[in-house]
């Protein structure tokens, strides 16, 4: 006999074998007992899923009969390949006649949006008016593609992606029937790859099978098919969130060396980063499909948030798209690592103006020491900022004022605060011109005061995201001030809170936010309250 392959020989022959859809087998199992089946359906999510098994399997259960395949009144054809109104004109000629063994006729249409708008509308009347004993069950991946005279003639169930752990579950049960020794990682990296496919992980377990013969492992699993597992994404991922280059590059080194094309490596490098993203977004987001142990490494990362995850991933899909055209891709991926450690908010170009001057003068270098040495903030800061800024503890006055003497020199003008907030609508118009990302975190912020020529930037609400990009892209807006106001000034940014006797401004602002007609729509839709 020859073999067949695991998605054929476990595909599901009964409701209670179908994993990952129950809100599905529940309904039509409830519909068949209380007598209450609709003539048309509409079977439509991605692929591998369960929807064509699904609808042989309603078949069957109608029908009473244990496999489809036995009965000549279950009628089963691919829309992609008889998609013709002649195809449909024998389907409404053949539907008078009753079935032959039988209590219902069923067809099957797969890749139903494949078909033309002749054939749909041939096909209109009989999907609303069916004879007693016809039934019909579309399935679609591509739901949208369908006419609405099609939907709203059939009774819709839409299946959803089925969860890892589903998978795995049902990966288990097969090996352990064809007794197959298998690792517990081997088994849930398949389930994360096939992307919450049964169909494809049990294509990757086939091929995984016939590579390591009776036993599968991890080095198994990615000798055969070239997945790159997520512990060694992740061990990627820390070291560039980390600043560590050299780590950074030799472990991509390692991912190639082990027989990983750069344009799928960039592929999991992008899956991994959106599911980053979406992890610090919400950690509950069912549509993640990594492992626990990931998921809380992950979120134990506090200094990287999701804004971060986004930019790397905007930099990462940039260079996957252009990769087939790169005649060198390592060196373009060797790029793309330094160009992610760079951007890390938690380098800044000030931290490097502090690194020149350590080395440049021994009086700093007691001075850097001390604050090195666990006192990361200045004693003598005064009164007058303690009660009225919240002032970044690993930053002291010295860091910034030296920082700040390594800018080219240029006229300096006392400038008061009421200068700049007179003219800080024209900075942000320039500063927008030449940066518009920058522009856009500038605007979160409010000019406090002038300080011995330094500029306090007030970053309201203690978003240390914003403090951290604006610190990190300082001398861009120093250079803007400088155009606008014929003046160069340092800039420091803290974090306050909002305060009504700091800022009328911003005590105005909140009280218009308070009145605003969508938040007393919110308060009555959801019965809540405005809490101060």
């Amino acid at each position: 006999m020859s073999y067949q392959i695991l998605s054929l020989k476990w595909r599901p022959l009964s409701f209670d074998q179908i994993i990952g859809q129950s809100h599905i087998t529940q309904t039509l199992l409830n519909a068949i007992s209380m007598n209450r089946l609709a003539q048309a359906f509409l079977f439509s999510g991605p692929r591998g899923v369960g929807k064509t098994t699904t609808a042989r399997v309603l078949a069957s259960t109608i029908n009473k009969i244990d496999n489809y395949s036995n009965c000549l009144d279950i009628i089963e054809m691919d829309g992609a390949s008889n998609r013709g109104i002649d195809e449909i004109r024998e389907i409404r000629e053949s539907v008078k006649f009753p079935p032959t063994s039988v209590q219902y006729k069923v067809y099957i249409i797969d890749e139903a949006h494949m078909l033309t708008d002749q054939a749909f509308n041939a096909l209109l009347k009989t999907l609303e008016e069916p004879p007693p004993n016809v039934i019909f069950i579309l399935a679609t991946t591509d739901p949208q593609k369908m006419p609405q005279t099609i939907l709203s003639r059939t009774q819709r169930y839409d299946f959803s992606r089925i969860s890892v752990d589903s998978i795995n579950e049902r990966l288990q049960f097969i090996l352990n029937e064809e007794n197959i020794e298998f690792s517990d990682e081997a088994l849930q990296l398949i389930a994360q790859k096939a992307d919450g496919s049964m169909r494809d992980a049990l294509s990757i377990l086939d091929q995984v099978i016939a590579f390591s013969e009776k036993s599968i492992s991890i080095d198994s699993i990615s000798k055969a098919i070239g997945i790159i597992s997520d512990d060694d994404m992740y061990e990627l991922f820390y070291e560039i969130i980390n600043n560590n280059i050299d780590k950074s590059i030799m472990l991509f080194h390692e991912i190639l060396n082990s027989g990983i094309s750069p344009s799928v490596f960039l592929d999991n490098f992008c899956s991994f980063l959106n599911n980053c993203m979406l992890i610090k977004i919400n950690k509950n987001n069912s549509n993640i499909f990594l492992s626990k142990k990931i998921k809380s490494q992950i979120l134990a990362q506090n200094s990287t948030t999701y804004l971060d995850c986004l930019r790397m991933l905007n930099i990462t899909l940039n260079l996957s798209s252009r990769i087939k055209t790169i005649s060198n891709p390592r060196i373009s991926i060797e790029v793309l690592i330094a160009k992610l450690i760079s951007m890390n908010p938690q380098i800044s170009p000030k931290d490097t103006l502090v690194n020149n001057n350590q080395k440049s003068s021994s009086d700093n270098r007691e001075a850097m020491s001390e604050k090195e040495s666990n006192n990361p903030v200045k004693e003598d800061v005064s009164s007058d900022d303690k009660n009225n800024n919240q002032v970044d503890e690993d930053k002291t006055e010295e860091y910034k004022s030296e920082a700040f003497s390594q800018v080219k020199e240029t006229k300096k003008i006392n400038l008061d605060i009421n200068t700049i907030t007179s003219k800080w609508d024209q900075v942000l118009t320039k500063l927008d011109k030449k940066n518009s990302k920058i522009s856009s975190f500038v605007e979160e912020s409010t000019p406090l005061k002038i300080d011995n020529n330094k500029l306090i930037l007030s970053v309201d609400g203690g978003n240390s995201f914003i403090k951290k990009v604006l610190e990190a892209d300082k001398e861009i807006i120093i250079d803007v001030i400088k155009n606008v106001c014929e003046a160069i000034v340092d800039i420091e940014v803290v974090l306050t809170k909002l305060d009504k006797k700091e800022d009328s401004n911003q005590t105005k602002k909140e009280g218009d936010e308070k009145e605003h007609p969508l938040l007393e729509d919110a308060i009555k839709i959801f019965n809540g309250k405005v809490i101060s």
